[in-house]
């Protein structure tokens, strides 16, 4: 299976602290776009493999602007899991591989040199940046509003029964992709939804992750998902600079 006035004096004194204000009101839009630019341009980095990833920064830290594609811890031992979509090749530059959260939360450390897996808290200062409200951070379940999801995403297509803002796809580079889930044998959802683990612990059987939605019958597309999911499922793994 595949798977956002009175007297001729008093005016003069509102025009010009009018005049003053728009100014000011446009050098702190010209500084926040500027501001904008800079933390959204993107580097690159190199994990144990050779493997190279673009990087963006968003809020106050710097995320790996692709999904994990390593085979091997940073000391070169193998990770136990690590599959390509579909064992498709072809998949791997768009959608990375999957991993089980015993790889995704190994000491070893499955991500770049100077680099972790994203947790849960780095995961709602990301959501916090992108507008997803203080109140909403810690809740399960499927959180935000105005499609900030479709900020995070590669690419949201208009379906017959909704317009996303083009202009607002991707906003922050982050270039998320449906790549799906493993189970077992079974790879699934692809094309339908991102599941991405975190580092952080939930129960004895499962760990916090985090999922985008891409259908176009679901109707949760614009938000993102805080959830609990089984340690043995193997998702995608976006990583942090220390």
């Amino acid at each position: 299976m595949k798977k956002l006035i009175f007297g001729v004096g008093i005016s003069m004194l509102i025009t010009m602290n009018s005049s003053a204000n728009n100014s000011s009101q446009l050098s702190n839009t010209q500084q926040a776009a500027q501001s904008f630019e800079q933390n959204s341009a993107q580097s690159l980095i190199q994990d144990i493999e050779g493997n190279v990833y673009r990087t963006v920064k968003i809020g106050d830290r710097v995320w790996l602007a692709e999904n994990l594609r390593s085979t091997k811890f940073q000391d070169g031992t193998p990770v136990n899991t690590g599959f390509v979509p579909d064992d498709n090749d072809k998949n791997l530059s768009s959608y990375g591989r999957l991993y089980d959260w015993n790889d995704v939360s190994n000491s070893r450390n499955i991500c770049p040199a100077g680099w972790r897996v994203a947790s849960d808290e780095d995961w709602k200062s990301l959501e916090t940046a992108i507008g997803i409200v203080e109140s909403d951070l810690d809740k399960e379940g499927w959180r935000g509003e105005k499609d900030v999801a479709i900020t995070l995403k590669a690419a949201q297509p208009n379906t017959l029964f909704k317009r996303f803002d083009q202009s607002q796809v991707n906003k922050y580079k982050f270039s998320a992709t449906p790549a799906g889930v493993k189970l077992g044998n079974w790879y699934i959802t692809q094309g339908m939804y991102t599941e991405f683990w975190t580092s952080s612990n939930a129960t004895e059987k499962e760990a916090f992750a985090r999922t985008l939605a891409y259908s176009w019958w679901n109707s949760h597309k614009g938000e993102i998902r805080r959830t609990k999911l089984k340690k043995s499922y193997m998702l995608s793994v976006r990583c942090v600079k220390m």
